[in-house]
């Protein structure tokens, strides 16, 4: 099997997965405004986020964390969650998922 290398601006989420051949995890791509968030949600399953550029928090289980480029972060499977940009330049992640988490 060949290296599958794929560029985020001509991909679309997720950019890795069962397409690609990948069997065990999907990666996406998220990039969240000046004041936008992922949408509050529960998921049976951890998954884990690299914040490659800027800051904001990340509320999980009813509490807020503080995250920002470099930081790496496990989410566990079962908890409310919910990633929001509280500055003034997009919040960009890499997340790792499952495979199941794109299951049809």
């Amino acid at each position: 099997m060949e290296p599958v290398i794929r560029n985020e601006q001509d991909s679309s989420n997720p950019i890795l997965g069962p397409g690609d051949g990948v069997s065990s995890y999907v990666m996406l791509y998220v990039k969240h405004g000046p004041g936008e968030s992922s949408p509050d949600h529960v998921h049976d399953w951890e998954h884990q986020a690299f914040i490659t550029e800027g800051a904001g928090i990340l509320v999980c289980g009813g509490k807020e964390y503080p995250i920002k480029t470099g930081d790496a972060v496990l989410v566990p499977g079962g908890i409310r969650h919910q990633f929001i940009n509280t500055g003034d330049v997009p919040l960009h992640r890499v997340t790792v998922n499952p495979v199941e988490s794109v299951a049809k």
